[in-house]
């Protein structure tokens, strides 16, 4: 049987882990490495070289379509068959920072010019732009900082923040509605991240602690969780019982919610340290049982963050051993968990290394220590510095690199050699031809 994921190992593979995490030897060499422990390589099915370094890349909702944010004004937006530029929009005067799609053949962008804007696709115009209130935002030669963009399930309505104010924008009936707009807040601090759940409420995290709006009831309930930290990441998981957050003093901070009170929320915190820096990145995968954390910076005179920290979550977190993924030689800039299949993690770096881990094969490095995750499969591009990564379905994978270029993966055939895979094609071709 033929499937989009690498294929799952059995043995011990800690020597190997651990080998991996000590080299410091160039791309060659890794692959020669990979090559006699058996990960195989994704297969790129196109590059394209675009003026300006991609800072966020967006996927239409039926995967036909790839929008990417550069430092440049325009947003070119790809065709995901071949790589070639399907449309470009005008975008934002100073640069664009986010780009995120909508329902009906839309497409939302935020920039330095102060405004988010909605544009129509199919003519390449932009149908509505929208001013974004600002407090304590960074000033631009064009207005400010409009950051974050995140969008809603069902992709009806948008949210992006200016300082420590978050604008939320909810679509028309129609294309040509202006959407409407409410602004919430201020924050404590200025806004470090911003993300719908999959319920459809917001958490903002900042210097100070997180913010979550609950917007399921009739009334807008507004939950404000002070910590001492300056927060620079957040998840919800789908059941809505943790908030994970990452963190300026090197750790993951964990709220618990236990139970509803009296019209409050009874609920636990928990730390989890041992990063080498500042934390940048937390995400549940699909299912909620796993957590992702990632982060970047520097210890003494070396540049680190080069390993990602999962979480078990399918219980509680407390006393469980985390996975550490290794393989990178320089910090993780991207991670994203598979949106289908098997949920398997894909990160990559400063190192232009893309890898893709089944964290649940992996096992303890020693008695007592962590777990250690080797890649399932890699890619490599020669040192070019990864900015943006979308894990797609039907294992595909995009990435914006810092040189402007924008490629598209695909997994390897998981249980098949490539005499497997001719014989596969050899024996459709034979079906297809018979009455």
């Amino acid at each position: 049987m033929r499937t989009w994921l690498p294929t799952r190992r059995s043995g011990c593979v800690c020597s190997h882990c651990i080998e991996m995490s000590e080299m410091q030897d160039d791309d060659d060499e890794f692959l020669q490495f990979a090559k006699e422990n058996g990960i195989p390589p994704c297969i790129e099915r196109w590059d394209v070289e675009l003026d300006e370094a991609p800072v966020a890349m967006s996927l239409s909702p039926k995967g036909q379509l790839l929008a990417v944010a550069t430092v440049d004004d325009c947003i070119p937006v790809l065709d995901v068959a071949s790589g070639k530029v399907a449309h470009t929009l005008a975008g934002h005067s100073g640069g664009t920072n986010g780009v995120a799609f909508l329902s009906g053949n839309c497409l939302a962008s935020v920039g330095e010019d102060g405004t988010a804007r909605v544009w129509n696709l199919a003519r390449a115009i932009c149908l509505h732009e929208l001013p974004v209130d600002a407090e304590g935002a960074d000033r631009t030669g064009r207005g400010h900082s409009v950051n974050h963009l995140t969008v809603a399930p069902g992709a009806a309505a948008f949210a992006c923040a200016a300082g420590k104010l978050i604008s939320v924008y909810r679509l028309g009936a129609t294309p040509q509605l202006c959407p409407t707009k409410r602004v919430l807040g201020p924050v404590e601090g200025t806004v470090e991240s911003l993300r719908y759940d999959r319920r459809g409420n917001l958490l903002a995290t900042y210097n100070g602690g997180v913010t979550y709006w609950d917007f399921r009831k009739d009334e807008q309930q507004e939950l404000a969780l002070p910590h001492s930290s300056a927060c620079l990441s957040g998840d919800v998981n789908p059941g809505v019982e943790y908030i994970v957050t990452g963190c300026q003093d090197s750790t993951v901070h964990i709220f618990h919610f236990k139970a509803e009170r009296d019209g409050g929320v009874e609920f636990g915190e928990m730390t989890c340290g041992g990063y080498d820096s500042k934390v940048t990145a937390v995400d549940f995968n699909p299912r909620g049982d796993r957590m992702a954390s990632a982060g970047k910076g520097w210890e003494g005179m070396a540049e680190r963050g080069d390993k990602n920290t999962v979480w078990n979550f399918s219980g509680q977190p407390t006393g469980t051993l985390p996975t550490l993924t290794v393989g990178h030689q320089a910090p993780i800039t991207c991670q994203a968990w598979q949106p289908d299949g098997e949920g398997w993690l894909a990160t990559a770096g400063k190192d232009g290394r893309l890898m893709i881990y089944d964290v649940d094969a992996s096992l303890p490095m020693r008695e007592g220590m962590p777990h250690v995750s080797q890649p399932g499969a890699i890619a490599l591009t020669g040192g070019d510095e990864v900015t943006a990564l979308i894990f797609a379905c039907n294992g595909l994978l995009y990435t914006g690199h810092i040189s402007g270029v924008v490629r598209a993966w695909e997994l390897p055939v998981g249980g098949s050699s490539s005499s497997d895979d001719e014989q596969q094609l050899a024996t459709d071709a034979a079906a297809a031809e018979a009455p």
